[in-house]
């Protein structure tokens, strides 16, 4: 029997996924770093709504999760490099004069 040749595949450099992972990953280290606290304590509520069976507690947890993460990505969005508030030092930015 001949064998059966595979056809050229496409290059797997140039398909993209690199910057698509890339990408993903800044979306995720961002949550991650700005919107951790909210999104614990919209965890917090869920399971609490969960353990009492609650679905408006529930409800209110995924709430609060898609509002932590809205602002999170709203700020990114404005140009703003950090989501926290500039301190004292950074306000007082050096003349260069």
């Amino acid at each position: 029997m001949p064998a059966t040749q595979r056809p050229p595949g496409r290059d797997r450099e140039s398909s993209g996924t690199g910057t698509a992972t890339v990408g993903i990953g800044v979306v995720l280290l961002m949550i991650a770093r700005c919107a951790l606290p909210g999104l614990i304590a919209a965890g917090a509520l869920a399971g609490l709504g969960g353990f009492l069976g609650n679905p408006w507690l529930i409800t209110a947890a995924v709430l609060l999760a898609a509002a932590v993460i809205a602002t999170v990505v709203r700020r990114r969005g404005s140009g703003r490099d950090a989501c926290c508030p500039p301190t004292e030092t950074s306000k007082k930015a050096p003349t260069g004069t």
